[in-house]
């Protein structure tokens, strides 16, 4: 006997609403690891958890690569992916993300180690830091000599009137003059020349001050320590990132050589070994590794290069992106989350 009319629609149906959301995830200490009880734990699993509690549903995690995890939510195989995602118009272009839950920058780890030694010194030499330096001595020396040779090519045979001649001689005598050595070869005679060799000779004390702490400074930056103080210095080295990674489009934006290594702490063990001169990845997960597994061995720089938001990845024109919208604004302003980003971060 058929149903009777109606009774198929007043049948229970099984609602997603109930069912719990698959979330893709992979390793990036500190925004999704395996904790020591085996679950997973981190500050993108923590916001993930709180969002799904706040919709009424649980959460299953699965494992991927970071590839892996974008292609499962494109393909709809996974609800989401969480983890240390950072939102690109690439992936925005295939993907939907939530708002962002994070914002950090790439960072820049380097061997606090390298670069030291008389090497470097001798190394310093061929910088364009002292390159300037020198260039900008030699400038004033030649204007004072050609100050005192205007005043004395017609009254002392020691400044000839010829100009090549005679520009060299004074900037012999400024150089000497300069420096106190006073050889006393050559020496202005007339007034005008006496005048711009006693303004030269107090002038000299200032210059010599300074152009000997900006030589020095060319000679010895780097020579205490690593010579990369910022993302400028990146492009007088080979510079490690993980590849798939953020870092890498943006490294070879900014036209600085790459190594690729498929792990942050490949990419650590051969800056060590001398292989590439920095690493550069997102500023968290740097300082995570590099204070769990190299404490003292690595430090990583206070300057930030670009910026990353970091993201829960949902299918395009997903039903869940605008209720995780306003479950993550509530969380952001919530005591929870300020726990939690002092649990893995530190009070700062």
């Amino acid at each position: 006997m058929p149903p009777p009319a109606g009774a198929q629609d007043s049948a229970p149906q099984t609602s997603d609403a109930a069912a719990p959301l698959i979330v893709a995830t992979k390793s990036a200490p500190p925004f999704a690891f395996v904790g020591a009880g085996g679950e997973w734990s981190g500050i993108a699993i923590d916001v993930v958890e709180a969002v799904a509690a706040d919709l009424g549903r649980t959460v299953e995690w699965r494992e991927e690569t970071l590839t892996g995890m974008l292609d499962a939510v494109e393909s709809g195989s996974v609800d989401a992916a969480a983890s240390a995602i950072t939102i690109t118009p690439a992936r925005e272009a295939s993907l939907d993300f939530t708002f962002p839950y994070y914002t950090t920058g790439l960072g820049i780890a380097i061997d606090p180690s390298a670069g030291s030694g008389w090497l470097q010194v001798v190394r310093n030499f061929f910088t364009w830091q002292f390159a300037v330096a020198i260039a900008t001595l030699s400038a004033v020396l030649l204007s004072a000599g050609a100050a005192v040779w205007a005043f004395e090519r017609r009254h002392n045979d020691e400044f000839p009137r010829d100009p090549a001649r005679g520009l060299g001689d004074g900037f012999w005598w400024a150089a000497v003059t300069m420096t106190t050595v006073g050889y006393g070869d050559k020496a202005p005679r007339s007034l005008g020349g006496r005048i711009v060799g006693l303004v030269w000779m107090f002038t000299s004390m200032l210059i010599v001050a300074s152009f000997t702490a900006a030589i020095a400074a060319s000679l010895t930056v780097g020579s205490l320590g690593n010579p990369i103080q910022g993302v400028s210095d990146l492009r007088n080295v080979r510079v490690g990132v993980v590849d798939g990674t953020t870092s890498v489009d943006e490294m070879i934006g900014r036209d600085i050589r790459i190594t690729r290594f498929d792990t942050l702490p490949e990419a650590f063990d051969a800056m060590l070994a001398g292989q590439v001169g920095a690493v550069v990845h997102d500023r968290p997960l740097l300082q995570w590794v590099a204070l769990q597994e190299y404490d003292t061995l690595v430090r990583v720089l206070e300057d930030a290069v670009g910026r990353q938001d970091y993201g829960i990845a949902l299918a395009a024109e997903s039903d869940l992106r605008e209720p995780m919208n306003q479950s993550i604004l509530e969380y952001l302003r919530s005591t929870r989350w300020t726990a939690v980003q002092n649990r893995y971060l530190g009070n700062n």
